[in-house]
């Protein structure tokens, strides 16, 4: 039998839980990512808890004894520390939009874990005996390293899932089962607000799979929905695909794209609405050309080279570093208030402000 391999034994937070619901019920189960996480050896900071056998009035009385803060009382939700607490419900789609949907309560584990999205994240351990329960084959497909959706019908009632599956895919380095794509590829995003779909985007920003994301983003037709361009260039694929090996950043894969096609970043970011901080670092210079000394340390002028989105392959790292520009920015004893002392002033003062760090520049890099 599984067991969960998340001690939680000694958590006051947790054992307050287990003691208030034990005289009612003891089918409570931890489900979702943290069981999921628990078997890839990952950590979690929150964790959810699903109920059954318990009726709706007396799980909310429990939960308001335990403090806990409810999160849309419709749906049976509440959330105390890193704990979220639910009854197990069943969700009929009766409207538009993620919000559409009839709740229920469910009272059996396999219809509560048949709702869920994907195999690997309708694993369930039980609280108090720590039952493992795998409807539909979660774990096989977790050690087969398979994303695969469960029941067809409630997948295709949710857009949002095409961008969860990428999103899983490219942080556990999973592959999308056959079946789950073909259904996702006659699916439509269009009813996703860009909030809903920069929230995926973030995740998978932050993932070192970025060439996996743009595979199935060609692959679903969502290139052209989610960014307003369709490229197509081997060379960008390649680059991509290497770059993240060295450039460990949530705007690499943004910076590569719009400066590789030349694509308005103003423009994209006003469509897309995606945080003005990533707009920033794609403002970053961009080189696509083998890159000299002189070109390299301009940029020290700015940043450390360690943080240049750039600097995406061994050579130029070992560039940077000769050039000892790699861990701080090159530090110019060029001072503007020398150059107003010799008479220097206004849009004259900035020209021969640049002028002379750049000899400067060219100084140190000959010494």
């Amino acid at each position: 039998m599984q067991k969960l391999k998340i001690d939680l034994k000694n958590d006051k937070d947790f054992l307050r839980i287990k003691d208030l619901l034990k005289p009612y019920t003891q089918r409570v189960y931890f489900v979702g990512g943290c069981v999921r996480n628990s078997f890839l050896n990952l950590t979690s900071d929150d964790y959810d808890i699903e109920v059954y056998g318990i009726k709706p009035n007396l799980f909310d009385e429990l939960m308001q004894k335990l403090g806990a803060n409810g999160v849309g009382k419709s749906f049976f939700v509440y959330k105390y520390k890193k704990f979220d607490l639910a009854l197990a419900r069943y969700e009929n789609k009766i409207a538009k939009g993620h919000k559409g949907f009839e709740v229920k309560v469910c009272d059996d584990e396999k219809d509560g874990a048949r709702r869920r999205d994907f195999t690997i994240n309708a694993l369930m351990v039980n609280i108090y005996t720590f039952e493992f329960l795998d409807f539909f084959n979660g774990l096989k497909d977790l050690k087969e390293k398979v994303i695969r959706h469960i029941n067809e019908q409630s997948f295709i009632e949710d857009s949002l899932r095409i961008l969860r599956a990428i999103a899983f895919a490219c942080r556990f380095d999973l592959k999308i089962a056959k079946e789950s794509l073909e259904l996702m590829q006659n699916m439509d995003i269009a009813d996703l607000s860009r909030e809903r779909i920069n929230n995926e985007l973030y995740k998978i920003f932050k993932t070192s799979n970025l060439d996996k994301a743009y595979d199935y983003f060609k692959i679903l037709n969502l290139e052209e929905k989610i960014f307003f361009h369709k490229k197509n260039d081997e060379d960008f694929e390649k680059l991509l695909k290497n770059s993240q090996a060295y450039v460990k950043d949530e705007a690499l894969f943004l910076y590569l794209y719009l400066n590789f096609f030349h694509i308005d970043k103003v423009d994209f970011f006003k469509k897309t609405k995606l945080k003005n901080e990533l707009l920033k670092k794609c403002e970053q210079e961009f080189i696509l050309e083998k890159i000299d000394d002189f070109a390299l340390a301009k940029i020290a002028l700015k940043m450390p080279l360690c943080k240049w989105l750039g600097l995406w392959d061994c050579k130029r790292i070992m560039q940077a570093k000769k050039l000892n520009l790699y861990y701080h920015a090159f530090e110019s004893k060029i001072n503007a208030n020398d150059l107003l002392k010799e008479g220097f002033g206004g849009k004259e003062l900035g020209i021969e402000l640049e002028k002379r760090k750049l000899q400067e520049l060219k100084n140190y890099i000959k010494e």
